[in-house]
């Protein structure tokens, strides 16, 4: 049977490049060829049976593979391109790795195939006719190893040297970085929520006022803000359906209360204090969904858009 070849090239991630280990499995025969990408993301890989072999692209820096699929080796002389994408966000916030020797394994496996497909051309007699297949089978090993030692150029002898000292330094000053970031995030998430909470204490206060609500009432809906105020250094995702079901409990009292107006129930709910606390109120109903804490900072920011800045509105 007439042999191929795969021409795989990684793209998107150039670092990646480095680590990255592509393993094909033919499905038809279990045959298993592992092999790691030169630095540019090219990999060639000869000899193999036409047919389908299933791809696996994995990284030491990722739990779950780069690409898994399944594709096709057609019988043709030209190597069958298969392009692999690689997500830079795969790699974001990833510590870095010291790699103080250059890994010489793909010019080492190159060597090896190549060792291994012109072996079998040095058997041949005085006179013996050199057929073309022959031919083109050390024309490409030529080729093979040509790019083989060109890879080996730049490995022995990069562009500037690795700063083992200078990386785990980064790593260090990263680490620093995330943890200052995620306790800022939580402060200022807490403060937001303590100045939301007197916020919507302020604004049921006037529309209590107005409507002159019994004390019954006062105590249902204030109890709920005291609840917010006592909550809040729960996560996004105990708060947001919290202040959600708050928020509509409270629409159902201003209009309970809108209702007790009378004929005045219009001119209620249209007076500014009013009609500023419903659209804050339901600008976090609709919340109740939200699980980040960055979409809860968000909603805040809409509900400033909609019902005017909350802090000296408050105070």
């Amino acid at each position: 049977m007439a042999k191929a070849a795969f021409d795989i090239r990684l793209e998107g991630y150039t670092p990646a490049n480095r680590d990255a280990v592509v393993r094909l499995v033919n499905q038809s025969t279990g045959q298993a060829v592992e092999r790691k990408p030169f630095l540019d993301g090219s990999l060639l890989v000869r000899d193999l049976d036409p047919g389908s072999w299933e791809m696996t692209v994995s990284h030491p820096n990722l739990v779950n593979a780069i690409d898994r699929r399944v594709v096709r080796l057609f019988p043709q002389d030209i190597p069958t391109r298969v392009p692999v994408i690689v997500p830079p966000d795969l790699f974001r916030d990833t510590p870095i790795r010291d790699i103080p020797d250059a890994d010489l394994a793909p010019v080492q496996q190159q060597a090896g195939a190549i060792t291994t497909n012109v072996g079998r051309l040095a058997n041949k007699a005085a006179g013996e006719v050199i057929r073309a297949e022959d031919w083109n089978v050390l024309a490409a090993a030529v080729a093979d190893l040509a790019r083989a030692v060109g890879e080996l150029t730049r490995l022995v002898s990069p562009v500037g040297h690795d700063h083992p000292e200078i990386a785990d330094k980064i790593a260090e000053v990263q680490g620093n970085i995330l943890r200052f970031s995620e306790s800022f995030g939580r402060s200022l998430l807490e403060l937001r929520r303590e100045v939301e909470s007197q916020n919507l204490r302020g604004r049921l206060t006037a529309v209590l006022d107005k409507g002159a609500a019994t004390t019954a009432v006062r105590d249902r809906v204030l109890t709920r803000v005291s609840e917010l105020e006592q909550s809040t250094l729960v996560t996004t995702a105990q708060w947001s359906p919290m202040i959600a079901n708050h928020s509509n409990a409270a629409i159902r009292e201003v209009m309970e209360l809108a209702n007790g107006q009378g004929t005045g129930a219009d001119d209620f709910l249209a007076s500014p204090e009013v009609s500023g606390a419903l659209t804050l109120l339901q600008t976090f109903s609709a919340a109740g969904g939200v699980s980040k804490p960055e979409e809860e900072l968000e909603t805040y920011r809409r509900g400033i858009a909609v019902a005017g800045p909350a802090l000296f509105r408050s105070l």
